[in-house]
């Protein structure tokens, strides 16, 4: 039986029909007798259900089958547009990139850069703050996140931060992630500015 908690599995290459498989790594995160969430190759799963443990070696087994004919390290990889995928960030295209962006945008760049992961709540505090407007809301940091999204998707390049959802006492809070490739650089493009 595996201890509660987060795990990581790696499911080793197999060799079947003449050809090698690749790594899978699966992370089940478990509370009791079951599996509370999944990742597999660092993408979450959602899950319908909760996995009982006394089924979790099947649902690994059935992601290695699955592992033959979908290629889940492409998956992973950032996407942009229609689905093809991302370029890296140069310095000189994430300065343009950032000289475009408002106010608030580069606030909540900064404030990523600087702490690396931020529950929704501090970032709504911070853009209060930064931004001298007490009325900010949820409705508008979503539509400050969407506006940066899109733009860095129609660029086509890497994302510079992700979106999660974890429940935290029984409570679903949100968290923004910077992407550790680019924070170093964003800290250097941003700082002074807001």
């Amino acid at each position: 039986m595996l201890p509660a908690g987060p795990q990581r599995l790696i499911t080793r290459p197999r060799i079947s029909d003449g050809m090698a498989q690749e790594e899978v790594e699966v992370s089940p995160t478990i509370r009791g007798d079951k599996v509370v969430r999944l990742s597999v190759c660092g993408v979450e799963w959602p899950l319908r259900a909760e996995i009982p443990l006394s089924e979790f070696a099947s649902v690994v087994e059935s992601i290695r089958l699955l592992a033959r004919y979908v290629d889940f390290p492409s998956m992973v990889r950032p996407r942009g547009e229609g689905g093809r995928i991302s370029t890296p960030w140069s310095e000189e295209e994430l300065e343009d990139f950032l000289a475009e962006r408002t106010e608030g945008q580069r606030i909540f760049l900064r404030l990523l850069a600087e702490r690396g992961r931020v529950a929704r709540e501090e970032v709504l505090k911070a853009l209060r703050e930064g931004l001298g407007r007490p009325d900010f809301g949820g409705r508008d940091l979503a539509g400050l996140v969407a506006g940066i999204s899109t733009r860095v998707g129609n660029l086509g390049k890497e994302p510079l931060f992700k979106v999660e959802r974890r429940r935290v006492g029984g409570r679903l809070m949100g968290f923004y992630q910077v992407n550790a490739r680019y924070r170093e650089l964003l800290l250097k493009l941003l700082s002074g500015a807001s």
